[in-house]
């Protein structure tokens, strides 16, 4: 893998789109002061994720945009991206070539990507630092920062050291681990107390649930209960239903035969009695038959005498006398007339009604037309008449004795039919008297077995009633096995009450305090496997934590022991022998009056380390770093820095000007080591030094024009050390 593309645009003095292409292991970068072939550094390293825009040369974000010149409009946006040659799958993403950019905007924005994808400022860092790129940057020298290793403090010169060995990744992991493991230590502390919270009221919630539990179980039995005495009651009722039916069925039929017989027989007796009251008619038919024989004597005596006149009327002579006799005769028949016709007004003598009504108007009209007549011929006409009229009158008393005899006759037959039919009712009547005795006997029984019923329907009462109280269907109670199904009715009732007084003594059990008691024991389950989970991840966390401590403090004991032989070989060809060496000191801790050579602390904790460095310059006597001057500063860093990429060769590296306090002859040596770099790294150098001129196989030139924009100017190889001789 390797550094093959850096394009900046609108980034500091490159405004416009700019590309600087890597072929070779050795590139240079040289330019006169300000053109900004600095910038050029300051972008890789801002585009790998520098925060610091002290580092960067800078106060805000916005300094870092092209902000114009008098020729030229300020940009509004700036972009630095990082192309990686990754055919060696390097970077674990599987394409060939992988980008990283970042983008600032005026507003402060910053954008990252990773072939133009977006991502996350933590997702390029982690990224990075699988490929020994860390934070540290220790693969950026830049101006001035020649001598940083030695400036730095102890602590400060072991996380480059650790950077540089590739122990970035495994520290992030065990940052994030420890992170973690916090987050699960904190996390155990919230579901524990959330645990401790609960407890209780889950408590309070179990007595709830425990009560609920009982009266469950007496419900369950309850409705046994009911299921059983419906059962047994149900039949019960079913058969003693049967029996007072198959009883009262016979009696109800033969008291419906009674009531249709007496009623039959009333009907009887009343007819007969109706007979009865007809004899009494005859009774009074035979008083009016009384008055009619002397009515009809009366008649007869008064027709005597009304013969007796007309006998004397013809003996007399003609004269006014006899106009008076017929004018007594007249005044005599009226009354008869009238009698007759009272006696017509009889009902049981139609005939003799009839009979006796033609024979009295025609006396009438006969004696009237007699009265009426005046003279000798008139008084002769009215005799004859009236001569006429008695004999019709006789003839028709004649027919009224004949009536009268069958009158009598029949009065005969009446009477012997009314004794006839008071036999007959008093024989129905004592047929009554017996129908009613029955009936009377029958109703006894029947009011009996209506007793029975309501014993029967009162049972049947209590039967709904327990139906009822028990919230099931008959159908539903009947259904299904009960064990209490030997048990009488009676028996199960005592039960029931003694259960329904048990429900009643635990009361009613809320069933949302129920389903509170569900939720809060399922939560407390969960806490107690969230705990659980939480347990064994932090028993895992500090295995891992264990693990990377350990791969951590091998991975860079063995790479401090590389470095450190490194920079022993180094520092002998810098500076024609002597020796420099690094070595792990123990940083005092404020108040703790340890030593160097512990490697802990009071409370038994592992004090924390750092890296120190010691020079031992050839023919002096120079053991410290103080008393170097800044040449020799300057190498003693270069072969430090030398050592550390040798033994584990960043990428690429990135020197600008670290070679710039060197004289000629160290500026060979640096050259020379710079050309044995480049068999295991990437360089990119920013110079003015003709000999690391020489080590480049490509040139670039950066230039600024009056409009105060970087420009560059790429020369070949076989162009390179024509220039590097001027």
């Amino acid at each position: 893998m390797r550094l093959s593309q850096l394009t900046l645009a609108g980034f500091k003095s490159f405004a416009k789109t700019t590309a600087f292409e890597f072929p070779n292991a050795i590139s240079a970068i040289v330019g006169p002061n300000g053109s900004g072939k600095s910038n050029v550094a300051e972008a890789i390293r801002w585009a790998l994720g520098e925060q610091s825009m002290k580092t960067l040369r800078g106060r805000r974000g916005e300094d870092l945009i092209f902000s114009g010149s008098p020729k030229t409009a300020r940009m509004g946006k700036a972009g630095v991206a990082l192309t990686f040659d990754n055919r060696d799958r390097a970077i674990p993403l599987d394409f060939a070539a992988v980008t990283i950019g970042r983008k600032i905007f005026r507003d402060g924005l910053n954008e990252y990507s990773v072939n133009d994808s977006p991502v996350r400022l933590k997702d390029v860092v982690e990224l990075l630092a699988r490929i020994g790129l860390g934070e540290t940057k220790h693969n950026i020298i830049g101006q001035g920062e020649v001598d940083r290793v030695l400036m730095a403090s102890p602590r400060e010169r072991r996380e480059l050291l650790e950077e540089a060995i590739g122990l970035r990744i495994w520290q992030l992991k065990k940052r994030e681990a420890e992170r973690k493991l916090e987050e699960t230590a904190e996390n155990v502390e919230q579901v524990r107390s959330l645990l401790r919270e609960l407890a209780p009221h889950l408590r309070f919630l179990k007595l709830q649930a425990d009560k609920a539990e009982k009266r469950e179980t007496s419900r369950r039995e309850l409705e046994d209960c009911y299921r059983a005495y419906v059962r047994r009651e149900g039949d019960a009722i079913a058969a003693e239903s049967a029996r007072l039916e198959g009883a009262a069925t016979p009696l109800r039929a033969r008291l419906a035969d009674i009531e249709r017989s007496t009623v039959a027989l009333a009907d009887r007796i009343a007819g007969t009695e109706r007979g009865q009251k007809g004899g009494e008619a005859l009774r009074e038919q035979e008083k009016r038959l009384e008055e009619i024989e002397a009515r009809r004597r009366e008649l007869e005596r008064e027709l005597g005498r009304i013969e007796g006149r007309l006998e004397a009327e013809g003996e007399a002579p003609q004269t006014g006398m006899r106009r008076v006799s017929i004018a007594a005769v007249t005044s005599a028949f009226a009354p008869i007339a009238e009698e007759l016709r009272r006696a017509a007004a009889l009902d049981d003598l139609d005939a003799l009604k009839a009979r006796t009504l033609a024979a009295a108007e025609a006396v009438s009209s006969a004696l009237a037309g007699f009265g009426a007549a005046g003279g000798d011929e008139p008084q002769r006409k009215e005799a004859q008449e009236l001569d006429r009229e008695r004999r019709r009158i006789q003839e028709e008393l004649r027919h009224l004795g004949a009536q009268l005899n069958g009158i009598r006759k029949e009065l005969d037959r009446g009477i012997s039919r009314s004794s006839s039919l008071q036999t007959e009712l008093h024989a129905r009547w004592q047929e009554l008297r017996d129908l009613e005795e029955e009936r009377n006997a029958i109703r006894e029984k029947l009011q009996r077995l209506s007793f029975d019923e309501e014993r029967l329907a009162s049972r049947r009462r209590e039967l709904e009633r327990a139906i009822t109280e028990s919230g099931r269907s008959e159908r539903e109670l009947r259904a299904g096995e009960t064990p209490f199904a030997a048990l009488e009715p009676d028996e199960l009732l005592r039960r029931i009450e003694k259960l329904k007084v048990r429900l009643e003594e635990i009361g009613g059990i809320d069933q949302t305090v129920l389903k509170e008691f569900e939720d809060a024991r399922a939560r407390s389950e969960f806490l107690e496997r969230e705990l659980a989970d939480l347990a064994g991840a932090e028993r895992d966390m500090r295995s891992l934590i264990a693990e990377l401590e350990e791969r951590i403090k091998r991975d860079f004991s063995e790479g401090f022991k590389n470095i450190r032989e490194s920079f022993h070989h180094y520092f002998g060809i810098i500076f024609g022998g002597g020796r420099g060496d690094i070595e792990i000191v123990t940083i005092p801790q404020s108040g703790s009056g340890m030593d160097g050579d512990d490697d802990e602390d009071a409370d038994g904790n592992e004090a924390e380390t750092g890296v120190d460095i010691t020079v031992d310059l050839p023919r002096k006597r120079i053991k410290g770093l103080a008393m170097l001057s800044g040449g020799e500063r300057a190498l003693v860093s270069i072969a430090l820095l030398f050592a550390i990429t040798a033994v584990n060769p960043p990428p690429f590296l990135v020197l600008d000007e670290t070679d710039a306090a060197l004289d000629e002859a160290n500026s060979r040596k640096y050259a020379e080591i710079l050309k044995e770099l480049s068999q295991k790294t990437q360089l990119i150098l920013i110079t003015h030094n003709r000999e690391t001129m020489k080590q480049a196989a490509v040139l670039y030139g950066v230039t600024m024009g009056e409009d105060g924009i970087s420009k560059i100017l790429s020369l070949k190889l076989e162009e390179a050390a024509s220039y590097g001789n001027r």
